[in-house]
């Protein structure tokens, strides 16, 4: 279970209407399954700076609720947020970005960042939401997983799947919150990709295998189930 020095206070949905808890798991298309969602139940409340207890403190009902959250491959993950806080640390305004990723200011390489998150800084016990594993970012108070874990690799197929259990509309997902102006044409993919090919090194790979091993395992048993849904 997440200790209570973890950040988890990542955005939440409750919908009354469709019965359901969404747990926010950032670099995740958070930003379009919060569209999506909203879209969905324009009354669904969206949540910030709450643990899921923080929630069932303030509305006991939704223990009762579907809940449901998506997760990504934990090396497609730490690339991704790696390329944001490249990006954010240029930003001379965001220092108190700079200065909540405890010394990652002095990372250049993606091998230098696989180095820090095995560090204690960059461990769980101080993890922010944007590295933290993905294991602890969506479990309940009891340890529990949700009702039901999407993968963003089957994004647009899991989150229909999630509509038709609620009896909820599912809308096309947006895509929203791309870097720089991004957009994923074939040669912006193909491109992506291979930037991505580059950094997961064998000695990078085993890096993030050490650090993300429960999401590793998560990932791979929720892929086995995928075709069941049955988590």
């Amino acid at each position: 279970m997440a200790s209570q020095t973890h950040d988890l206070g990542a955005e939440k949905i409750v919908s009354r209407k469709y019965r359901f808890l969404w747990l926010c798991n950032p670099k995740v298309a958070s930003r379009s399954i919060i569209a999506a969602l909203r879209r969905a139940d324009t009354d669904a409340e969206l949540i910030h700076g709450k643990s899921v207890s923080d929630i069932y403190e303030m509305y006991p009902e939704v223990k009762g609720y579907y809940s449901f959250a998506f997760i990504r491959h934990p090396f497609d993950r730490a690339l991704s947020f790696y390329a944001e806080t490249r990006f954010r640390l240029k930003e001379q305004r965001r220092q108190h970005y700079r200065d909540m990723f405890y010394r990652l200011s002095e990372v250049d390489t993606f091998g230098d960042c696989c180095d820090w998150l095995n560090t204690i800084q960059g461990s769980d016990l101080l993890a922010e939401r944007h590295f933290l594993s993905q294991h602890a970012q969506i479990r309940l108070p009891d340890g529990r997983l949700p009702d039901f874990i999407g993968r963003l690799e089957k994004l647009d197929n899991d989150f229909r799947h999630v509509a038709m259990l609620l009896g909820m509309p599912a809308s096309e997902l947006p895509m929203l919150n791309t870097m720089a102006g991004w957009q994923p044409t074939a040669a912006a993919v193909k491109a992506a990709r291979a930037d991505m090919s580059a950094c997961l090194t064998e000695r990078n790979r085993a890096l993030l295998a050490k650090r993300y091993a429960a999401d590793l395992d998560l990932y791979r048993s929720v892929s086995a189930n995928s075709d069941t849904h049955a988590y």
